[in-house]
């Protein structure tokens, strides 16, 4: 079996704040160096159950926060961007025959630890055909697409009960209990990670074939923007209309184009400041 895993840091035990989530400080390097056994701790659990190939996608912020010497040596390692399918490229080289996604968070507009979808700063709302999504919700769709269900997720307890409730065939580690956005207690980390692997090993046993998505093509984006000029900014690229001061949609046929014009809007609204 061939496993994809994409790895974010706002659902890894021990990461509460956003200087953690931030390159060029210590919180920082701590946060990484948790996110690496985290992620190492899945692709054991992987390799444990059977896999025979693991691929992982670093996808968070620059998308370089894992060193490739302090990840298991049997995974191979996507980083940096652009990229078109953003925080799961690379599956669609291969048939993967489930998707982990490590260090998850709950969405904009939801209860969490450092919860936002994509661009805290800028994005509002982000709603596809009238559902809000997390992270989660657009990226496994994407893996649908691909033929490959969700099979584990890690995070903190509220971003838990949102995966129980739209993916209840797949697995989850709770590695800490929200407190608010900025505060969690959370587990060790070997305790984080034995979970993890744990989880993993489970759902290689279970190999689950369940389609795991809350959305089918065509996609509707609705997105509302922060600050009026960017959703002017967006507005700018053809296709996109916009519905007033701060919302824009867009429709697409596949995940991809949502995915690379959501990516788009994100370094669109960097030039902002």
């Amino acid at each position: 079996m061939k496993i994809f895993i994409s790895a974010d840091i706002e659902g890894i035990a021990g990461v509460v704040s956003p200087q953690q989530c931030s390159q060029g400080n210590g919180e920082y390097e701590l946060a990484r160096s948790l996110m690496e056994e985290e992620v190492n701790a899945a692709i054991d659990g992987a390799f444990a159950g059977g896999a025979s190939e693991v691929v992982v996608a670093d996808s968070h912020g620059s998308m370089t926060n894992l060193r490739s010497a302090y990840i298991d040596g049997r995974a191979r390692l996507v980083q940096s961007k652009p990229r078109p399918l953003s925080m799961v490229e690379g599956i669609e080289h291969s048939h993967y025959d489930g998707l982990f996604c490590i260090g998850y968070h709950s969405g904009v507009g939801q209860k969490g630890v450092l919860a936002h979808t994509i661009n805290g700063r800028s994005f509002f709302s982000v709603r596809i055909n009238g559902e809000a999504m997390a992270e989660v919700d657009i990226y496994a769709a994407a893996a649908c697409e691909y033929q490959t269900p969700l099979w584990l997720v890690s995070g903190d307890h509220l971003f838990g009960k949102w995966v129980e409730q739209y993916y209840p065939s797949a697995h989850y580690a709770c590695v800490k209990r929200a407190i608010s956005t900025t505060a969690a207690e959370s587990l060790s980390p070997k305790a984080a990670q034995k979970l993890i692997r744990q989880q993993a090993l489970l759902a290689m046993q279970q190999a689950s074939t369940a389609r795991t998505t809350r959305i089918e093509a065509p996609y509707q984006l609705e997105l509302t923007a922060t600050k009026p000029v960017l959703a002017d900014i967006f507005a700018l690229i053809p296709q996109v209309e916009q519905l007033d001061a701060r919302t824009v949609t867009y429709t697409g046929s596949t995940m991809r184009e949502i995915i690379s014009l959501l990516s788009a809007f994100s370094y669109l609204a960097s030039t902002q400041g």
